[in-house]
């Protein structure tokens, strides 16, 4: 028995270390000897020096990395054989510690709909879920999953990042697994490859303040089951410009597979007015972490293709869409706001050929810092899907939370969600608690 743990130990750490967005970890934080206050307004939400440090693929801005790493990396070689170099393999570094961080969630929730329902779901009477394992009480429902994460660099030449989930989506899944290399600098090119969330709106749930999806990013139409969350596998070159633009364009697999060769293609662009530029460079120490005045604008396009299935799992045909979307975040000291605008329009999502649609999305999110320990938030999430009748179905859901940070390491989130579907009057959807510990 004690071999079989040791061995599951084993292979749940080189599944880590071989195999998304990512996140801060504690691994950072013993990386650097700091708090995760360095990079998060209350893990994993990001502060603007935060989105700099993930920018520049894990390391500290400007080259930091010599005065602020704490934990001296091993050596693999010395200088020496830089010369000798095709003759011999040019010197690397990794981590003396493995590094390794585990993330707990605990959740209790009361109501009927903790998400809502998307417009695919809907139309089965299947609710989303917040993607944790849940278990049914005489009171609602009680989740919780544990989350691995491993991060850091391969030197000056890149980074990596793994998440691996145990009671998530599935039993054990490998959620996001990518290396990111650097040939052009930290910040002017970025190669990802592997299976990671694609760069699109500027939100995401890997650096969101609620624990639990957006419907902005899940949502489905009909038979076609596209969402760009939780991730995509394939390849994404983004990079900084002038430390106030950045870039990303990809390439990815379908989801679901199209019967054809062709992949998915997405691109976005963004730019940043005023507070710390995106790479981190000539920053200045001011007050609070997350405080400052800035406002960014972004714009993305995705062209997929995907495969839709009958109930028994044959092919039907291929649904061809177009996802365009508008996005702002804006800072201004105590307050953070967030809006999204997308609209992803469909050639034939049904069994029907030729039969279009299209659905509208929308998405706001306001955080208000009232101190370092409570931070409240307002989200509000609706769609519109037009089946071409006139006659849309529409949904929203607007959340409240409080978020304590009652340690660096270790959050209590208690939020309640009101919302409508179609015909129906709006309601509460649910009210939950919980918690976020990381190590």
């Amino acid at each position: 028995m004690l071999f079989q743990r040791i061995a599951a130990l084993l292979v749940a750490a080189t599944v880590l270390l071989l195999a998304g967005q990512a996140q801060a970890i504690p691994a950072f934080a013993r990386r650097y000897e700091t708090s995760c206050q360095t990079c998060h307004i209350a893990f994993p939400k990001l502060t603007p020096f935060g989105e700099a440090f993930r920018r520049n693929a894990y390391r500290f801005p400007g080259g930091g990395d010599t005065t602020a790493e704490k934990e001296e990396p091993l050596a693999l070689g010395n200088d020496a054989m830089k010369d000798r170099w095709p003759a011999a393999v040019w010197p690397g570094q990794f981590a003396r510690q493995l590094p390794l961080s585990l993330l707990i969630d605990g959740k209790a929730t009361f109501g009927p709909e903790p998400e809502g329902h998307g417009h695919g779901a809907a139309m089965a009477g299947m609710a989303m879920s917040d993607g944790h394992n849940e278990h049914a009480t005489a009171l609602g429902t009680l989740g919780g999953h544990v989350g691995l994460r491993a991060g850091g660099t391969f030197g000056d030449i890149g980074g990596y990042f793994a998440s691996v989930d145990v009671g998530g989506h599935e039993p054990i899944a490998v959620e996001r697994s990518f290396a990111v290399l650097t040939p052009a600098g930290p910040t002017a090119l970025h190669v990802r490859v592997g299976r990671f969330e694609p760069e699109l709106h500027g939100v995401s749930i890997h650096r969101g303040i609620f624990n639990h999806q957006l419907r902005l990013t899940t949502n489905t139409v009909q038979l076609n089951t596209f969402s760009p969350e939780m991730s995509a596998t394939g390849l994404e070159l983004s990079g900084v410009v002038a430390g106030r633009a950045a870039w990303a364009v990809g390439a990815v697999e379908n989801a679901p597979a199209s019967t054809s060769a062709r992949k998915d293609f997405y691109g976005r662009v963004e730019g940043k007015l005023g507070g710390m530029r995106l790479d981190g460079l000539d920053a200045t120490a001011g007050g609070a972490a997350w405080s400052e005045r800035s406002l960014s604008l972004g714009f993305s396009a995705w062209s997929g293709r995907s495969g839709l299935l009958d109930n028994t799992g044959m092919p039907i045909h291929d649904d061809d869409f177009l996802r365009i979307g508008v996005d702002l975040h804006a800072i201004f000291d105590d307050l953070l706001l967030d809006v999204v605008g997308v609209r992803q329009s469909h050639n034939q999502p049904t069994a029907a050929t030729g039969k279009k649609m299209n659905i509208d999305m929308a998405f706001a999110e306001l955080t208000w810092m009232v101190n370092a320990v409570f931070v409240p938030t307002l989200r509000f999430e609706g769609s519109s899907l037009d089946y071409g009748d006139g006659k849309p179905d529409q949904r929203y859901l607007t959340s409240l939370q409080g978020t304590w940070v009652l340690r660096p390491n270790l959050l209590l989130r208690i939020d309640a969600g009101v919302g409508a579907d179609p015909g129906e009057r709006a309601d509460l959807r649910a009210v939950s608690a919980g918690f976020s510990a990381a190590f």
